[in-house]
Order: C-alpha cells, then sequence, then structure tokens
C-alpha cells in the first residue's frame, strides 16, 4: 500500500514538470528588468526602446503610457491611487497590445517593489496575475 502511495506522488510530480509547472518570482521576472516594461508569466510583452517608442504619463490622472512611434504596440496603466512609497499596494487597470489583438485586465492588485529615484522607474508586480510593469515618472 504505501508503495503504491509512493509510487502515485512520484507520477504526479513528473507529471506536473512535464506540463510545465513554471514558478514566476518577481524577482526573475521584474526587478531584473531595466527598462519601462511590461511583463507576463515571464515573457516581455513591451520593451521600451528609446529609438522606437515614446512615453507619456499624466500623474494627475494616474496615468501612464508607453508606446511604440507607429502605435502597434503599447501598454497603458491607469492606478486608481497616486503611486508614492515603496511597498504600497493598489489597484489598476492596464490595457496593453500583444501580436494579435488589445487585451484589458481590470483591477488588478499591484505592488510597488522598488523605485529609483534617479531615473523614475518604479518597478511595479501585480502576484495573482504574475504581471511586472516597469514604468518612469516623468
Amino acid at each position: 500500500m504505501m508503495r503504491r502511495i509512493v509510487t502515485y506522488i512520484m507520477a504526479a510530480a513528473i507529471v506536473a514538470g512535464l506540463a510545465g509547472c513554471r514558478q514566476f518570482d518577481v524577482d526573475e521576472i521584474l526587478l531584473e528588468q531595466e527598462a519601462v516594461s511590461l511583463t507576463i508569466k515571464g515573457e516581455p510583452v513591451f520593451v521600451y526602446d528609446e529609438n522606437k517608442c515614446q512615453l507619456a504619463c499624466n500623474w494627475n490622472r494616474n496615468e501612464f503610457r508607453a508606446m511604440t512611434d507607429d502605435m502597434s504596440d503599447y501598454f497603458i496603466l491607469r492606478a486608481h491611487q497616486q503611486l508614492s512609497d515603496l511597498g504600497q499596494e493598489f489597484t489598476a487597470d492596464l490595457i496593453y497590445t500583444t501580436a494579435s489583438n488589445v487585451r484589458e485586465e481590470t483591477g488588478l492588485t499591484f505592488t510597488i517593489e522598488k523605485i529609483q529615484n534617479g531615473s523614475g522607474l518604479i518597478w511595479l508586480w501585480c502576484s495573482s496575475k504574475k504581471i511586472g510593469v516597469v514604468v518612469r515618472m516623468l
């Protein structure tokens, strides 16, 4: 009986490994980014390139935008409150482009994971959806 239980546990572990169960970590996905970006479950969706992109923000409306010059790719983050302190949790809506359409995620809970005063960069993490966003205060 014990051998059967051990066999089932080992089989389940192997199946889970083969099925691609990946753990996504804020350090791995988000904090390594050094540019304005949007990363979802470890995959970069948008990475700012100063030669091809533009940034815009309206801190009175708590809105940040990053887009390519031709607007073919972009993301918009609308926070429901002002971003201020490290560790702050806040709710936001996110609109972004994919290869085939525009996606919208509403009511996401983000945490401010890192603030770099010199560059104005702010690293944001949504643990429930494994979404990392780096924005720049302009």
